[in-house]
């Protein structure tokens, strides 16, 4: 491990100072529960839990694992666009309480009406955090993520309408609304730094952004996400998914440079949103290839959502602690371990659906976020380098 994060001295302080610091370190904790519990699911060893099945899964994916990373990164950027700071110390650590309770309670014996209570607060509060900061600085193009917040409660509060009896059938449509609202949140906040980010670290840099490339995928992604809300099945719904596929595959190519192939922290991100694209793509083809919804969910979630937040993670916990761009060693193990769990889950068991695949994807993503924990602990919990004494 880099002599960078061989030593390291706690510091409560420091470690509720900024939103990523307990919200990455707590994330990359739950990412690896999170999947390791679904390993046991799918191989039978059931647990008692507030959500049945599978919903616990694709719940906790979203309003879990990944409202924590967003939470961290919102938290996080917000001060950077609006030089305002957001929250720390104890309110932070009130924050981070209400997600962490989120996620305990559903395993305990409390009465289901607080458990879905003290679930859906997090979202509320959450946007009572950043939208002071947004208001105040007048930045309208930041605006929106006070707008999403507010909309992944309302998925979420279809979810737990459903579970208590009061819809039938809308918990299937809260995950799903949710996990458009993250690859749309994706989509927006890979569109400003992935090229940023590699035109800083390539000082001759050949990747471009196209004007109307960049003015397109996201009008084209909400209409999707909008009639995926009335009709997605069909084949109006595939048309939107294959164009969007096409967009962001040439997005894509036009921020490309090879030399960001040498780069592990450019080339995670590249891939995380490649994966995007041949989600959409594996969707516009599902009715002629008779492939299974899953696999376009998967490439979203295990090579979207997995390989964006580890890279993510990665590079805003170097620069914000003070240390070099320089990804350790053991990171870039990870990164492989996160590339060969996307292989798993939807190249392989394309080819080969057995339950030892599921075994293998679950077993790379847990390692990939493992990695993480290990490495970026003691950034996470010290004062920044440029701090200490």
């Amino acid at each position: 491990m880099s002599g960078y994060f061989s030593q390291f001295s706690f510091s409560a302080k420091a470690f509720l100072s900024m939103g990523f610091r307990p919200f990455f370190l707590l994330g990359s904790v739950f990412a690896c529960v999170l999947m390791t519990g679904w390993v046991l699911q799918l191989r039978g060893i059931a647990f008692p839990t507030f959500y049945p099945g599978v919903l616990w899964h694709s719940h906790e994916l979203i309003f879990g694992f990944t409202a924590a990373i967003i939470s961290g990164f919102l938290l996080t950027a917000v001060r950077n666009w609006t030089g305002i700071a957001t929250l720390s110390g104890t309110a932070l650590a009130g924050l981070v309480l209400v997600w962490l309770a989120g996620r305990i309670l559903p395993f305990t014996s409390l009465p289901a009406e607080i458990i879905s209570v003290v679930d859906l607060a997090f979202f509320p509060f959450l946007t009572l955090a950043i939208a002071p900061p947004i208001l105040k600085s007048g930045n309208v193009r930041n605006m929106v993520f006070i707008f999403f917040c507010l909309l992944f409660f309302l998925m979420n509060l279809l979810v737990h309408f459903d579970l208590h009896g009061l819809t039938i059938g809308m918990a299937h449509q809260g995950i799903y609304g949710a996990l458009n609202l993250v690859v749309l949140i994706m989509l927006i906040i890979g569109g400003r730094v992935i090229p940023f980010f590699t035109e800083r670290a390539l000082p001759d840099c050949q990747g471009k952004r196209i004007l109307w490339l960049e003015k397109a995928v996201v009008p084209v992604a909400v209409m999707l996400f909008l009639y995926d809300l009335w009709q997605p099945l069909s084949d109006l719904a595939s048309v939107l998914s294959g164009i969007l596929a096409a967009l962001l595959l040439m997005r894509l190519g036009g921020w490309f440079d090879k030399a960001l192939l040498k780069n592990p922290l450019l080339w995670i991100l590249h891939l995380g949103y490649l994966c995007i694209a041949l989600g959409f793509l594996l969707r516009a083809a599902g009715p002629v290839t008779g492939l299974s919804p899953f696999l376009y969910i998967h490439m979203l979630t295990t090579g979207g959502i997995g390989l964006l937040t580890l890279g993510m993670m990665s590079r805003v916990a170097l620069g914000h602690t003070g240390r070099p761009l320089m990804l350790p060693g053991l990171m870039k193990l990870a990164f492989t371990f996160m590339v060969l769990a996307v292989l798993a889950r939807v190249v392989m068991m394309a080819v080969v659906n057995k339950a030892f695949v599921y075994d293998m994807a679950g077993f790379f993503w847990i390692i990939a976020f493992a990695l993480f924990f290990i490495v970026y602990l003691p950034a996470l919990i010290s004062p920044r380098v440029d701090e200490q004494s």
